[in-house]
């Protein structure tokens, strides 16, 4: 027979899962107040989300099948085929994402060890995140990025806890095929799982078990898109965006952020391009193109290089010329986000949880960083890694507490 819970634990876990509903409604009010237009991106993946839920291959406001990750709008459609192709439907699934990771936030930081004061402090710091709020008001991919790698990070510290578990290890692959759907930018986040692995010291049967159910994992995430673009296009693909972004990134005209490709060398003939050569063969010229230049020009491609890697962690500085309140807001999302930058690196590198958690953190987010430096960046692209930051930021936080009042 299983033991009551201890008198105290109801109502911690009641205040847990308040701030968990917390976040959503904070989410759910700022998306009434926002009232975002469609756009950009997320006119893409509502048009995509809307054609797939007809029945239809995906396709955005341009034509295209998969210049945009399927992950986000293969999310959004079954919701749009049972309650209607609207913005409202594809907000709510982004109040649903932003309650998941409330959820693994609270998980993690359990998993971390951190106590009820240090749980409350990493979902206090998730809920009032202000560049979260901002995405969960538009249709962006990060809402589920974000929600995917702590999910895989949380599998990591299991099985660094329990070992190489069959079902952990298949998960573990099929939330990896997942994130890589929703943006590949996560292809180097399968170091979590691996360098868990490998410091649990599987024997050799095991390890290869557990490898053989990752790989499987991947495989039955990535197999239905990797098919679908075969029909499409005659060979499989994630999307088709890589040559583009490899050649925004890097070009006479690259500054290490995005860059319109109309104030590239390549604007006057891309729109010619894209209807001579389609999404596919535009993107690989651009591509060539862009792998050309870096190599007639090492020294420019690695300082660029640099320059995206310093650009990534930079402050999103606000503009000050404009209204009074968005100011303040701004700089209030300044003074929050230099706090969870710095408390959690100073926790992924000092102290707060356990060394071998924090390599397996460490390494998934040096190598999503890392990444980042092949092409160009734009501040959102950090949004998927800064709640794990969070986490290890109410680490150090929760210790420095204690070790306040033991004073």
């Amino acid at each position: 027979m299983l033991a009551e819970p201890a008198p105290r634990a109801r109502p911690a876990q009641a205040e847990l899962a308040l701030w968990i509903i917390g976040a959503i409604l904070v989410r759910a009010v700022a998306c009434q107040v926002l009232n975002q237009p469609l756009v950009s991106d997320g006119l893409g993946y509502f048009n995509m989300a809307g054609s797939m839920s007809a029945g239809h291959w995906p396709q955005d406001q341009f034509g295209q099948h998969a210049f945009l990750s399927i992950g986000y709008p293969a999310l959004i459609a079954p919701f749009f085929a049972l309650f209607g192709v609207k913005v409202a439907v594809a907000l709510a699934v982004n109040l649903v994402l932003g309650g998941a990771s409330a959820a693994l936030i609270r998980a993690l930081a359990a998993q971390c060890g951190l106590g009820l004061a240090g749980q409350r402090l990493a979902l206090a710091g998730y809920t009032l995140w202000l560049p979260g709020i901002w995405n969960a008001t538009m249709l962006a991919r990060e809402n589920l990025s974000g929600a995917l790698l702590l999910a895989l990070a949380l599998l990591a510290l299991n099985v660094l806890r329990r070992g190489p578990r069959a079902g952990v290890m298949l998960a573990s692959g099929l939330v990896w095929g997942a994130a890589v759907l929703a943006g590949s930018s996560a292809l180097p986040l399968i170091a979590g799982p691996l360098v868990a692995l490998l410091l649990v010291g599987a024997r050799r049967a095991a390890l290869a078990s557990a490898l053989l159910l990752l790989a499987l994992g991947a495989a039955l995430a990535l197999a239905p898109w990797l098919w679908a673009t075969g029909r499409i296009y005659g060979q499989p693909l994630l999307n088709t965006n890589t040559g583009f972004n490899l050649y925004i990134g890097n070009n006479p005209a690259a500054t290490g952020r995005f860059v319109s490709v109309a104030a590239t060398p390549a604007g006057a003939t891309w729109h010619a391009l894209r209807e001579a050569r389609g999404e596919v063969g535009a993107s690989a010229e651009l591509g060539r193109q862009a792998r050309g230049w870096m190599l007639a020009n090492p020294v420019q491609t690695v300082t660029l290089g640099v320059k995206k890697l310093v650009l990534f962690w930079a402050p999103n500085l606000p503009d000050l010329a404009g209204s009074k309140a968005i100011a303040l807001i701004r700089i209030g999302e300044l003074m929050q986000y230099l706090l969870f930058v710095t408390l959690g690196w100073w926790g992924l590198l000092a102290h707060g949880v356990a060394v071998r958690q924090r390599i397996v953190f460490a390494t998934m987010v040096a190598g999503f960083w890392a990444l980042h430096a092949i092409a160009y960046i734009i501040p959102r692209y950090r949004d998927p890694a800064v709640p794990l930051l969070i986490v290890l930021a109410a680490a150090v936080l929760a210790r420095g507490l204690e070790r306040w009042r033991c004073a």
